[in-house]
């Protein structure tokens, strides 16, 4: 009989093992990070002794999954077919897909432990024009024309399209942008160019008296865009303080000062 009910212990045991490795495992969609593996960058999200950078502190402690997508589209698209389970995106993006799309629902946080940044990325041959976007930024950060961007762009969500100075004769510098991670990066109905990152870059353009040029991608094919020469600038990497290395950012790639900041992911599911 006690062999019988150790046995039975075992079997039950096991299946919650398996049972568990079901319902506490959530495949969950991210945007490309370009310097790291799917397998790394769940192995990073998932391990609780990390005392920095990119480890989640979920408050679901769930294990992960990881996908990586090219783009915020082909992600949604995914959710939709449930060939994965959830997708994570800054809060304010997450935010803004829930507003103008009552068919997606926020199920989790996660924390991150070092905020995470956007910043401009140019090609290591490109230095000076490295140099001159980041006297702009610490010029607009110092006279509040950089917050008072965000505060209407980002967190007021204006979707009053973005104009860009002439200058004849000036410099053209070709950067890159999505239109694919609203309020960050928007274009609206018509495909005006909106959102943050465009007024930044007109501001920008205005502050320096050349001609901003704007070159669609999607976000996978950042590297490739700025590596080929195909543009100058691409508005945004993502960095933190204290990582062991830039997990978005590979070699050949110069990153601007920061200019936009957040600390958590919001994790949308279907309804």
């Amino acid at each position: 009989m006690k062999k019988i009910i150790l046995a039975f212990t075992a079997v039950v045991i096991m299946a919650s093992c398996v049972f568990a490795s079901v319902v506490m495992t959530a495949r969950v969609g991210f945007l490309r990070r370009l310097n790291t593996t799917e397998e790394e960058f769940a192995r990073i999200i998932q391990d609780s002794q990390r005392l920095t950078g990119w480890n989640l502190l979920s408050n679901r402690h769930e294990l992960y999954g990881v996908k990586f997508y090219d783009s915020l589209n082909t992600m949604l698209l995914a959710l939709e077919k449930y060939d994965i389970d959830e997708i994570a995106l800054p809060d304010v993006v997450a935010e803004y897909i829930t507003k103008v799309n009552p068919a997606y629902k926020i199920c989790c946080v996660s924390i991150l432990r070092s905020p995470m940044s956007l910043a401009f990325g140019f090609r290591k041959d490109n230095a000076a024009l490295a140099w001159k976007f980041n006297r702009v930024i610490q010029d607009m950060e110092d006279d509040w024309t950089l917050p008072e961007i965000q505060g209407l762009y980002i967190y007021n969500d204006s979707k009053k399209p973005v104009t860009f100075d002439k200058f004849d004769g000036a410099e053209t510098i070709r950067a890159a942008v999505t239109g694919d991670i609203p309020p960050i990066d928007y274009v609206d109905e018509a495909g005006n160019p909106s959102g943050f990152n465009t007024a930044l870059l007109a501001e920008i353009g205005k502050r320096l008296k050349v001609n901003i040029e704007l070159v669609d991608i999607e976000a996978g094919a950042r590297n490739v865009a700025l590596m080929s020469g195909k543009v100058d600038v691409v508005f945004w990497y993502e960095t933190a303080k204290g990582v062991e290395w830039n997990l978005d950012a590979p070699e050949g790639v110069i990153l601007s000062n920061p200019y936009y900041s957040w600390g958590k992911f919001y994790h949308l599911m279907k309804q």
